[in-house]
């Protein structure tokens, strides 16, 4: 589903589990540890850039008593963002651990679940992030799309299969302790159709609890407004067994969004995404419900890079959503539809403006990297607004030299990079119409997602920064050619 579309930006945060870690001795002996364990009860999330998440974490007993941690210290791995007390903010794109560590009774107990920072794609995968423990089950995958263009089959890959593998239909089943991504690929679709889902996989808790795992069914389900499904849960102990007579605490964490009752049977109320929990003995189990709208305005382009003091012109549609099918029928846009940018009051972050029909104006001081999104929406509370990203691109050809005709790419007008593997250079020569390289001429880079990719000129580089696609403009001055990059892990 196009979720930047439906809800500007909305954090995406799915929770298929939460993973924790007993206190181990300095020598450490995996058979020695304390009588306690360290919760994350926030669970597995994807974020998106320019959004935040506060952590939650609890202490649980042998017995299985609840109690809040205190002095809680939390980090990110590879550089994905900071803390400020137990709320972190992304700074770059990519996968990574979350870690909570607290002193209990002496003892260092730490827990851990999986984080990724993406932009939204066109659609969504429920659950969209997973922590989970080896032989607990599989977790099917459930890709949901709203949006015009024609999906014809997904497709389902890992980053390290020997950790967590999926088959062709989405199942994924959980193998090794470790980290991986699951990559979704909505074939059909061009256009910012990956949905990277970040996996954090870990063993049971050294510590011997009444229930060590609760797991909630499905894990993610869609509904319209006004529409009930009820969940299941079941508990396990330490052997992997179901713990029989168990009783859940039923929960939403946006009652506004769904709301549950002690049954587990869930309402879908207003549009949006919300976590519902089923707790027992103080282990959550949570599953992502995602309420989908009626009706709809598609903003297109999607997203788009302008550069400081151009223009770029939006469009809106308005749709009507199918219950069964999802397809769109395009209806005619109700009167009163305004355009909008969001702003901040700080200058630096109000990076542009828009007028009455969707031509946005990117400030002349616009600052390099920054984004935002604009926003169409009209006063009726049955049609969801629509939005689209806008980034502030580097795009400067500079004027053409004397006797450039054309420009060489003696790799070809494809590439494929890494993030991992690092910055790739693009050897660009400027020729004349004899294809004899021009003494002097400059060549400029320029890239149409920096999400994806960005790139610097003095080196004549381009940086991946994010898994995706990306269109790289190579120009002297009015000459150009481009350059299709693939980013992977």
């Amino acid at each position: 589903m196009r979720k930047q579309i439906i809800a500007a930006l909305l954090v995406l945060t799915t929770i298929a589990g939460f993973l924790w870690q007993g206190c181990k001795k300095s020598d450490n002996n995996s058979n020695s540890s304390s009588d306690a364990v360290l919760s994350i009860t926030t669970g597995a999330q994807t974020v998106a850039p320019g959004n935040t998440i506060s952590y939650q974490a609890v202490v649980i007993d042998s017995k299985g008593n609840v109690t809040p941690a205190t002095g809680v210290s939390w980090s990110v791995t590879n550089s994905l963002g900071s803390f400020s007390g137990n709320v972190f903010t992304p700074s770059n794109s990519g996968s990574g651990t979350i870690t909570a560590s607290a002193t209990v009774n002496g003892k260092t107990l730490t827990a851990k679940v999986a984080v990724g920072v993406y932009l939204p794609a066109v659609f969504t995968v429920l659950p969209s992030a997973i922590a989970w423990t080896t032989n607990a089950g599989t977790i099917p995958l459930l890709p949901v799309y709203l949006g015009t263009g024609s999906v014809t089959s997904y497709t389902y890959s890992s980053s390290n299969s020997s950790v967590a593998s999926v088959d062709a239909s989405g199942n994924v089943s959980f193998n090794a302790t470790g980290e991986c991504v699951i990559t979704v690929t909505a074939n059909g679709l061009s256009d910012n159709n990956k949905v990277y889902i970040p996996v954090l996989v870990t063993g049971l808790p050294p510590v011997s609890l009444p229930v060590v795992r609760v797991s909630v069914t499905p894990s993610g389900k869609e509904l319209f407004r006004g529409e009930t499904f009820t969940f299941s849960a079941a508990a396990f102990n330490s052997s992997n067994t179901q713990v029989s007579g168990t009783t859940f605490t039923w929960a939403s964490q946006d009652a506004g969004v769904a709301s549950v009752d002690a049954t587990g049977k869930v309402t879908a109320v207003g549009i949006g995404q919300t976590i519902i929990t089923a707790t027992a003995n103080g282990i959550t189990g949570q599953a992502e419900v995602d309420v989908l709208p009626d009706s709809l305005i598609l903003v297109t382009p999607i997203m788009a890079n302008i550069g400081a003091g151009a223009t770029k012109q939006f469009t809106a549609q308005a749709y009507s959503v199918n219950h069964t099918s999802h397809a769109l029928t395009a209806i005619t846009m109700p009167a009163g539809l305004t355009w909008e940018i969001p702003t901040t009051g700080i200058p630096i972050f109000d990076i542009a403006t828009v007028n009455g029909t969707g031509l946005v104006t990117m400030n002349s001081s616009a600052t390099v990297g920054l984004s935002s999104v604009v926003l169409a929406h009209v006063s009726s509370p049955t049609i969801e607004p629509g939005s689209a990203l806008i980034m502030v691109s580097d795009c400067n050809c500079g004027t053409t030299t004397a006797g450039v005709d054309h420009i060489n790419l003696p790799g070809g007008n494809t590439m494929n990079a890494s993030i991992t593997g690092g910055p790739v250079t693009v050897n660009a020569v400027a020729v004349d119409a004899g294809n004899n390289p021009v003494s002097g001429a400059t060549i400029h880079l320029c890239t149409d997602n920096m999400a994806v990719c960005n790139v610097d000129n003095s080196t004549g580089q381009i940086i991946p920064s994010s898994p995706g696609t990306a269109v790289i403009t190579v120009c002297n001055g009015g000459v150009s050619t481009t350059i299709t990059v693939t980013v992977t892990f």
